[in-house]
Order: structure tokens, then sequence, then C-alpha cells
């Protein structure tokens, strides 16, 4: 999906954008969110060449061919694969080579946090001493895995998370899967990424149902068999069911705490205010605790349908006993 002038008709971003009229020879970009790093960078750069009256205009040629990807004069590094030596190597010969179409050349360094460490460090001297026509403009999801040398010669920006009403802006879906889009929205937590994702997933609403029935159903310790059986089928995704039943049970806390607006899943939030009501505030704090003690055993490769069994009998026993 394109969504580079769907952003660019945001507030939120036409007001970030001023602060890049002018910017550093070498900035770092950081934000959770690949696909805003991604078009936000590009906007700069069309921003700064575009020849229309409201900049960027997408129409001009300078524009169009930094959307197409045909400007010779902005490179892109890191797209297909973690930035390597060789890269680095490249991206500093194409350095002394003049703009040709462009005012400035721009390097448009994409994942940057995958960089080895030798491909950062080759990268030092010409980011500290650039030709005048450079800008590098590194991407970074993770900021603590770029070199500290390297985040010295550059200036650091922090992009904002988008709020719903943006990702629902940004975002086109299916009408039929209205529910399963409403569901990656909760999940997304102002992450446009992370909402394709989830909505690209196709067992994630399968397992969010799954997780709502077990919680609604499970009564008592003769259906355990039963809903270990339907969990276990989706064996390399448990910790997606898990992180699924813990966000239930935090919403159910947080209704308890008499703050239901701040509940994630919205979607079943009339189901979760009945079934907080079979739980003490206790109990509740003490099953995410074994839920956190299932993930862990899960991460250490323990076998997972007694993971799975052992849960949600303790998930019944602590309901029981904390009442």
């Amino acid at each position: 999906m394109d969504y580079l002038e769907k952003f660019a008709k945001l507030n939120k971003i036409q007001e970030l954008l001023k602060n890049f009229e002018s910017i550093s020879h070498a900035i770092i970009l950081t934000s959770e969110d690949e696909i805003f790093l991604d078009c936000f960078a590009k906007l700069i750069v069309m921003q700064k060449n575009c020849n229309g009256q409201k900049k960027p205009c997408f129409d001009c040629v300078n524009c169009k061919k930094i959307v197409d990807g045909n400007s010779v004069d902005v490179e892109y590094f890191g797209t297909e694969k973690p930035i390597v030596v060789g890269d680095s190597l490249q991206i500093v010969a194409d350095s002394f080579v003049v703009p040709l179409e462009l005012d400035k050349k721009y390097f448009i360094l994409k994942n940057f946090d995958l960089a080895t460490t030798s491909a950062q460090n080759k990268l030092l001297k010409v980011i500290e001493e650039p030709q005048s026509f450079d800008t590098f403009i590194l991407l970074t999801t993770n900021l603590n895995a770029v070199l500290p040398t390297i985040k010295s010669r550059c200036e650091v920006y922090s992009l904002p998370r988008l709020s719903q009403n943006e990702l629902q802006f940004l975002f086109e879906y299916h009408l039929n899967e209205a529910r399963k889009y409403n569901i990656a929205l909760e999940y997304a937590n102002g992450n446009l990424t992370e909402l394709e994702t989830i909505y690209s997933d196709e067992s994630f609403l399968n397992l969010y149902e799954l997780a709502i029935k077990t919680l609604t159903l499970m009564q008592n310790s003769s259906k355990i068999l039963e809903f270990a059986s339907e969990i276990s089928k989706y064996k390399t995704e448990l910790d997606k069911f898990l992180e699924i039943v813990s966000s239930f049970y935090f919403d159910m806390l947080k209704i308890k705490n008499g703050k239901p607006d701040a509940v994630q899943n919205k979607q079943v939030f009339n189901q979760l205010n009945l079934l907080c009501n079979g739980y003490s505030e206790y109990a509740i704090i003490n099953i995410l605790k074994e839920i956190d003690k299932s993930n862990l055993k899960l991460k250490f490769n323990a076998n997972q349908n007694a993971v799975v069994d052992n849960l949600l009998l303790k998930i019944l026993e602590i309901k029981h006993i904390c009442k």
C-alpha cells in the first residue's frame, strides 16, 4: 500500500516537516514504525527539492522522480539486506560524485540499526567531513544499536506515534473484514507497520477469538482438555496467543480499578466486563504472573502441550482460590 501522499496530508506531518526545512548534513530519524520512517525521509527530500508552491507538491518533476525512486541523486541502502562494509564503501565513493539533478545528493540509509559495526565505522569519516553537497538520512527502529560515534556526528530526531484517527486515515481495509481491522487497530499502538502486519496475519483473528472463547467458556477442569487441544493447534504462535490472553486480563484489571476508558480490547469490552466479576483483583494479578512464567518456559523450549495444560489449570485454580 502506498501511504506517501496520505502522510503528506496529515496535519501532524505538515507541522513536523516545517522543522526540516533546514537540516544538518547528517540526521538520524528514529521510530518503531518502519513505514513512517521510510515515508517521512522521502517527504523531507521532496520538500527540499520541490518546485511547486505547496511543498511537497507531488506534481513537479523532482517530486515525481523522488516518489518513483528514479532520482539519480537520491540513493537508498539497507532496503533488501542490512548494510555491510561493501555498501559503506559504495556510499563513500558515491559521496564524491556531484549531484546531477538536485542541489544536493541524498543518502537514505534504512534499517541502520542492522548495519554491521564495521559498516558503521567505515562511514564515520564521510559523515563527519562530508562534501558540501551531501546529506545523510539514517533511519532506525533501535537507536541503541547505532554506534555512539555515529550518533555524535548526527542530529537525532524521534518521530511521534500516530493517533488511532491518523492510522484510520492512512490504512485502507476490506469492509467485510471490519472486525479484523478494528482488532488490529487496537493492537497497533500507533504503529502503522504493526497495524499492517497484524491485519495481514491470517491467524491473529483466530487466536483472538479463541482467547476470548477460552476465558468465557472454560468454567471447570473438564473443559481444559478441549481448549488445550484447540490452542495447541497454533504451536508456532503460542506466544501471540499468550499476549492476547494477557491483554484481556490487564483490561479486566483496568475495569476493576474503575478505568474502563483505558481498556485496549474495546471489541470485547462487554465480555470482559462480565468476566471480571468472577475474578478478584488478586486473582488477576496472579494469573498475569502465571502467563509470564508460561512465556518464559516457551522461550526455554519447554513442552508446549504441558505449558498450555498447566496454564489453563492454574487459571482455574487461582480463580477459585483467590475469590
